[in-house]
């Protein structure tokens, strides 16, 4: 260690003397890679400080990294969306996780905390996650909200997961419920009011079989919805029959 120092020290008088205040960008880069990446072990992803991850933005370093959640990535191969005047400019060498959400990026609003968010909100910050696991190199984890100086996962960032895989879940369950109880067409006409009706293919759940419409109660609903019931799901108490509507019709029109 004393001697990778003594090598930097010798390399930032001569950067400073050809490059004056811009050797301090190159010298913590130098010092970056030379120091932290041998401290880890092959393959780890090291672990940096903000003050660190502040200076790769393709100014003070030709390299740009970004984090969220926690896991830093290096996109600097996306130069065009990334680099300095960029329209993703803004993400570069912070952890603004919230702001892949909310899409604002003003700094007064940039934040890691994203446990009040929706479901929505939580399955979009997932989309985010998977993206940059699948599109660019993880190369840290930035020590703060989501990992400790150890590296390990902080509470809050297991807390986040849990939310984020209840939001997932929530989302399969509904698609599930879709798939058994798929919407109805919809037409409305003022004379005759909404035409509910069902084919192989309604609500753009395409199957073998048509159902006919129904009114489904579901659970926390104000209302009722349309929905194309079969027959092994007709007797159910939340499934109730469209009035002056023949049991075997295909077709339901209601005037509201």
């Amino acid at each position: 260690m004393l001697k990778q120092f003594l090598i930097v020290t010798l390399i930032s008088v001569l950067l400073s003397y050809f490059f004056g205040d811009k050797a301090f960008g190159i010298i913590g880069n130098i010092f970056f890679k030379t120091v932290t990446h041998k401290n880890s072990k092959i393959g780890e992803p090291v672990l940096l400080t903000k003050q660190v991850l502040q200076k790769f933005n393709g100014i003070h370093s030709p390299e740009l990294y970004l984090s969220i959640c926690g896991d830093v990535y290096d996109v600097t191969k996306g130069f065009k969306h990334y680099g300095p005047g960029e329209s993703y400019n803004f993400f570069v060498g912070k952890d603004s996780t919230r702001s892949f959400v909310t899409g604002k990026s003003e700094e007064d609003v940039v934040s890691e905390h994203v446990a009040d968010l929706d479901d929505a909100g939580l399955r979009s910050l997932n989309y985010w996650i998977k993206f940059y696991g699948d599109t660019y190199k993880k190369i840290g984890k930035l020590v703060g909200k989501y990992y400790n100086n150890k590296g390990d996962l902080t509470e809050y960032a297991k807390q986040v997961k849990k939310l984020i895989d209840a939001a997932e879940n929530q989302k399969k369950s509904e698609e599930l419920e879709k798939a058994k109880f798929p919407p109805c067409n919809v037409e409305w006409d003022q004379e005759s009011g909404s035409r509910y009706w069902c084919s192989n293919k309604s609500g753009g759940i395409h199957r073998n079989w048509v159902g006919k419409p129904r009114k489904l109660y579901e659970a926390g609903a104000k209302d009722y919805r349309c929905a194309c019931i079969d027959k092994s799901n007709a007797k159910l108490g939340n499934v109730q029959q469209f009035e002056n509507c023949d049991e075997n019709s295909e077709s339901c029109y209601v005037k509201q």
